[in-house]
């Protein structure tokens, strides 16, 4: 049976690496990206604990308010036409919470490149399988031999020559930035009483951070676009092995489409950690292959090997 093996987070946590979301909230508590993640979320009423809020940090990055960091920056604001320091207070922070994620996050993963692997995790895989690797991470490589060209690193790698791929899932047609103004339905008295408080400067700076959307998305379509090969080779698939991913809505895209590249008997199966995962993981296995003759899940111990290798 031809198999695909799809590599999520909790595959490294079942080897008990350090790439957690409680250990890079920890790892990253003072960095540039934490100190503005935290500003914007942590005050959620969604949450209770500031984990939560990590443990969610891809769906946060989506619901992100402009709005709340304009009115954050305005002290920054001066009409003076030749101070920019409103302009550059709001660059900052979209850079903070795009590219200084990035950062964070290759910092804090690199030590799991050589992190030891604990006796008694090791799986039972099938060498000859392919794989989607949604981690950053060498543990195919470096642990099982995997050769690289069986491996679809769909988001990149912390060795590789690409920035990794972290985002929400909102895609660009879905976010609308705030249409100008039509002076059109204006008086001359009400356009001027209206530019004095919204100046060209602050109207750029605006529009930067809305620009926050496009600089802060996971673009599946991208992805798919880069391992066309690799995906669409997946014709003669058999059987979907998912170790240690949620299946959640941010990459319905990728598992949306191997649904329709894989043999249309195709049988799904999908582990979970912890009994209160269970449902949830079976829910969103059903939206994405509506045929519960196909689907079947099991604990990822199931898979481990009697003993180290």
């Amino acid at each position: 049976m031809k198999t695909l093996y799809v590599i999520g987070n909790g595959f490294d946590l079942h080897h008990r690496l350090p790439t957690s979301y409680g250990g890079f909230k920890e790892f990253a508590r003072y960095s540039p990206f934490a100190r503005a993640f935290e500003r914007y979320f942590a005050f959620s009423v969604r949450y209770k604990t500031l984990d939560e809020v990590w443990n969610e940090l891809e769906q946060n990055l989506s619901e992100f308010s402009v709005d709340d960091l304009i009115d954050h920056k305005t002290d920054y604001y001066d009409d003076d036409p030749h101070e920019d320091q409103f302009n550059y207070e709001v660059d900052t922070e979209i850079d903070n919470l795009t590219v200084g994620l990035v950062k964070a996050l290759h910092d804090y993963l690199t030590p799991a490149e050589i992190h030891p692997i604990r006796a008694g995790t090791y799986l039972e895989l099938d060498h000859d399988a392919r794989f989607i690797n949604f981690n950053y991470t060498n543990t195919l490589q470096r642990i099982y031999q995997i050769p690289p060209a069986n491996i679809c690193h769909i988001h990149g790698t912390l060795s590789g020559p690409t920035q990794l791929v972290i985002g929400h899932g909102l895609e660009h047609s879905e976010y609308e930035p705030p249409k100008p103004i039509d002076e059109s339905r204006y008086t001359d008295e009400q356009l001027s009483d209206m530019f004095d408080d919204f100046s060209q400067k602050s109207q750029d700076a605006i529009e930067s951070a809305h620009c926050y959307y496009n600089l802060s998305i996971k673009d599946t379509q991208s992805c798919i676009a880069m391992h066309h090969d690799f995906l669409y080779a997946l014709h003669d698939i058999e059987r979907v092995v998912v170790l240690g991913h949620s299946l959640e809505e941010v990459d319905y895209p990728y598992f949306e489409l191997l649904n329709e590249l894989v043999t249309p008997g195709c049988l799904w199966q999908a582990s979970y950690y912890e009994e209160k995962e269970r449902q949830s993981i079976w829910n969103n296995l059903k939206c994405i292959v509506n045929d519960v003759t196909r689907m079947a899940l099991f604990e990822m111990t199931d898979f481990t090997l009697n003993q180290a290798q």
